[in-house]
């Protein structure tokens, strides 16, 4: 076996041991926090470039930070076509909403997917307390 085939075995290996370690056990309920929407449109950066700008809503309990978001250009057969990453600027409370823009690639697109990939948590809305009987 050759070097890079070994390499690929341990990757493959290791995702999946990744896969199975982060998945919730049953009767596990999900984390308050990380329920996003994004809206976005496409406007005018500069005379030679276009621009990606939007707002990711926080639909969480959580007040979150650190918003990274992955958007992915698309062609007309749905195929992407080029990628990049950015931040949603400040934090984000509860209900609230924060804003975002980026450059876009200069990839002739018809489409893009914007998807939140990652955020810090800073402090989640306490539980409801209980009524005693």
């Amino acid at each position: 076996m050759n070097v890079s085939v070994a390499r690929v075995i341990v990757a493959v290996v290791g995702l999946f041991a990744g896969i199975a370690a982060g998945a919730p056990a049953r009767g596990q309920t999900a984390a308050p926090c990380g329920r996003f929407r994004v809206e976005w449109n496409v406007g005018v950066l500069s005379p030679t470039a276009d621009k990606l700008e939007g707002f990711v809503y926080n639909e969480s309990r959580c007040l979150v930070t650190d918003v990274r978001i992955h958007v992915v250009a698309m062609n007309a057969q749905g195929r992407p076509i080029a990628e990049t990453l950015g931040w949603v600027y400040g934090d984000i409370a509860a209900g609230a909403r924060g804003y975002f823009v980026l450059p876009l690639p200069e990839a002739p697109a018809t489409g893009y997917r914007v998807d939140v990939v990652s955020f810090d948590e800073v402090s989640s809305a306490p539980s409801a307390p209980s009524q005693s009987p």
